[in-house]
């Protein structure tokens, strides 16, 4: 039977904010209680000797989103009002550059979308917008994105994390 190791973090806040506990263990076992919210998956194929080196990988100043994918399957994405209406944007602007929409299709699309003040503030005005819209296929510029506070968890606390396992694993090579 395989002997199981059990690594414990605690990673302290900074001004206030950004503390988290951690669970990791030799099989692939991770779990996080944070002030970013509470998260957890079993990585079976890390590819990595000691489960540890996976997670130190992790630099500072990036989302890491493809471990916050793992951390949130299955979990509803949230609206996203601003990235919406920037592929709205795009959209119409495009279609104006190629003259696939007229000057006046373009201008009434326009200023449909100029109601919103340069963002939808819930899938809700979207729908409205949606409703008028005579662009076809605008459900395809529906976007979503993971919540503020798991991104927050992502670029904050998981480089934190990171460092302290390079630190550890560093000494443990001596």
């Amino acid at each position: 039977m395989e002997n199981i190791k059990i690594w414990r973090y605690s990673i302290p806040p900074i001004k206030g904010q950004g503390w988290g506990i951690f669970l990791l263990d030799s099989t692939g076992m991770f779990a996080a209680v944070t002030d970013y919210g509470n998260y957890a998956f079993k990585w079976t194929y890390h590819g990595c000797k000691d489960f540890r080196e996976f997670f130190s990988d992790i630099r500072e100043g990036s989302v890491n989103e493809y471990y916050l994918k793992k951390l949130y399957q299955g979990r509803k994405m949230e609206f996203d009002g601003k990235g919406t209406m920037q592929l709205i944007k795009e959209h119409i602007l495009q279609n104006r550059r190629d003259r696939s929409y007229t000057k006046e299709f373009a201008r009434e699309e326009w200023d449909r979308i100029k109601d919103f003040e340069g963002e939808f503030d819930s899938d809700v005005q979207f729908s409205r917008w949606y409703d008028e819209t005579e662009i076809e296929d605008a459900h395809e510029f529906y976007c979503s994105d993971y919540p503020a506070d798991l991104k927050a968890f992502g670029k904050e606390i998981l480089p934190r994390l990171a460092a302290v396992l390079r630190e550890e694993l560093k000494k443990e090579a001596v």
